[in-house]
């Protein structure tokens, strides 16, 4: 006895299925851009960090006397 009104049919609620899954893909496409986009500035600022870190050693090693005017130059310039 599945007359009109019984059961699982498609109804005024069929569409949910649709609106539902482009909000996941909605949502999966910014977090994939999200991801990538982080990714690029962080390798770029952590690749800046570490020849600053790698100067202020340089300019540590110089003013203990550990390396030459010369030498601090060529470090300098490898850096830059």
């Amino acid at each position: 006895m599945m007359g009109p009104g019984w059961g699982m049919g498609w109804g005024m609620g069929g569409g949910s299925w649709l609106i539902a899954g482009l909000v996941v893909l909605i949502g999966f496409a910014i977090y994939y851009f999200m991801k990538n986009n982080n990714n690029n500035n962080s390798f770029n600022s952590s690749q800046k960090d570490s020849s600053t870190d790698a100067m202020e050693i340089a300019k540590k090693r110089l003013a203990r006397g550990e390396i030459t005017n010369a030498e601090f130059e060529e470090i300098k310039k490898r850096l830059l």
